[in-house]
């Protein structure tokens, strides 16, 4: 199991300017507008394990300072080259509200209300001529998840770069919050494969 340091790829005792580029540089590298399609889930569970190793790490840090805020809207800017409107974002008169206002955009759509399937039903009761049932659960699934990097991405934000913000303590849970939901998400995708030989078998006998 890697340890906080070895995610962020720094050494034991960094203080807490080298724990930042450490990290800026990881987000730049796994920002969820540059992964592919079929990188997306898997850079997001990364990008949770970093952002956690990191919140660790600042508050283990003995030489924690309050330049937190510092060059970040620059940073940020540079580490989201390809993120539309993120100029607009940092130029905002309040960047932590705008940034929040985003995540919180991305957030709405991927709460189980906008569902509208009862997933629990379909994979527990497989029967005959349900792959096109199963098919739409899937994408509707899929597509909600896709949602999952770019809420946390803006919630991060908030919740590492704008600390004084009255934003940054509801970020910090709607982050804990995705944290949960990627996991639950992820259990039901993993799920459609067995599912669906199962459905595969139900078919067989008719």
């Amino acid at each position: 199991m890697q340890t906080d340091n070895e995610i962020l790829g720094i050494t034991e005792g960094a203080g807490q300017a080298e724990i930042r580029d450490a990290y800026r540089k990881i987000v730049k590298e796994i920002h969820p507008d540059v992964a592919r399609e079929k990188d997306v889930l898997k850079n997001h569970l990364q990008f949770i394990r970093v952002n956690q190793a990191y919140g660790r790490l600042l508050k283990g840090s003995a030489r924690k300072s309050r330049s937190i805020q510092t060059d970040k809207t620059t940073r940020y800017a540079e580490a989201a080259p390809v993120m539309t409107g993120i100029a607009g974002i940092v130029r905002h008169k309040d960047p932590a509200y705008a940034f929040y206002k985003t995540a919180m955009n991305c957030f709405m759509k991927i709460h189980p209300s906008q569902w509208n399937i009862d997933v629990k039903q379909i994979l527990s009761n497989p029967h005959p001529g349900q792959k096109k049932e199963l098919e739409m659960v899937q994408e509707k699934v899929r597509n909600l998840v896709k949602l999952f990097p770019r809420a946390y991405y803006y919630f991060s934000i908030v919740a590492n770069e704008y600390p004084e913000s009255v934003w940054c303590r509801d970020a910090s849970e709607k982050m804990l919050l995705i944290e949960e939901r990627t996991i639950r998400y992820r259990k039901i995708i993993e799920s459609f494969t067995e599912h669906a030989k199962t459905v595969k078998r139900v078919n067989k006998m008719f």
